[in-house]
């Protein structure tokens, strides 16, 4: 299989589009601006020539030979102008669409990678005896966490442990399990005391969604369950001399 190119390697449009597209709103708004008198070459800073003299009767109009044309030039431009804008706007929409596009894409290729990460947790799973060392290994850290802040704050961060634990050797929780079952199922896994774990579950449990205080005693039954729990872990999953 071809190997992804590096983000590092990969050539980005949006620096080159947003300038495309900053020219292209400076051109548009330059050329609304000046009008279409200056677009096509015609110079309005030269003075129309008078004479100073107004015809003796304002009800005879005098027609000039050049005024048609002169009208007529005026709105060709105008609707030249008009053109010119609408390319624009259409380029621009081109870019924009560019833009969305180029989004898309990295946005699916993201998603790609993410795939092939759970794919490689899947193709490697974590046996018992990575699980169970983990937990072993991390014993003190739990214990810590169990006797820090209230009872209840304590027994909670204990059993959620068990899940930084399981994610540590690439073990996943599912998208419909809850944290009770996700940790019940990794202790199973292991083959944990089960008396032990049945007893610590109640206690978070007690603790997650009761209304009222725990007291030391319970946080004293939740540090013997977890001791049994270790201790039952590195019983089964003791390594001999190296």
């Amino acid at each position: 299989m071809e190997a992804p190119v590096p983000e590092s390697e990969r050539p980005s449009v949006v620096p080159a589009v947003l300038a495309a597209t900053a020219l292209v709103v400076v051109l548009a708004t330059w050329a609304a601006a000046i009008g279409p008198d200056r677009v096509f070459g015609s110079d309005p800073g030269v003075p129309e020539e008078t004479t100073g003299e107004r015809p003796a009767d304002p009800d005879v109009s005098q027609s000039d030979p050049g005024e048609e044309d002169e009208v007529d030039g005026k709105g060709w431009g105008t609707t030249a102008i008009v053109g010119v804008e609408i390319a624009l706007l259409g380029v621009l929409a081109y870019l924009l669409v560019l833009v969305v596009r180029w989004i898309r894409s990295e946005a699916t290729e993201d998603r790609r990678r993410r795939r092939r990460r759970r794919v490689e947790f899947e193709v490697l799973p974590a046996t018992p005896e990575q699980a169970a060392e983990e937990m072993v290994r991390d014993a003190d850290r739990q214990l810590a966490l169990l006797g820090e802040g209230s009872p209840r704050n304590g027994i909670v961060a204990c059993w959620h442990r068990f899940e930084v634990q399981a994610d540590a050797v690439g073990i996943g929780r599912e998208p419909w399990e809850t944290s009770a079952e996700f940790t019940l199922r990794v202790l199973d896994l292991v083959s944990a005391d089960e008396r032990a774990v049945a007893e610590l579950s109640v206690l978070f449990r007690e603790a997650r969604f009761s209304d009222h205080e725990l007291s030391e005693a319970a946080r004293a039954s939740a540090v013997d369950a977890l001791e049994r729990i270790h201790r039952s872990l590195g019983a089964r999953y003791a390594r001999g001399p190296s």
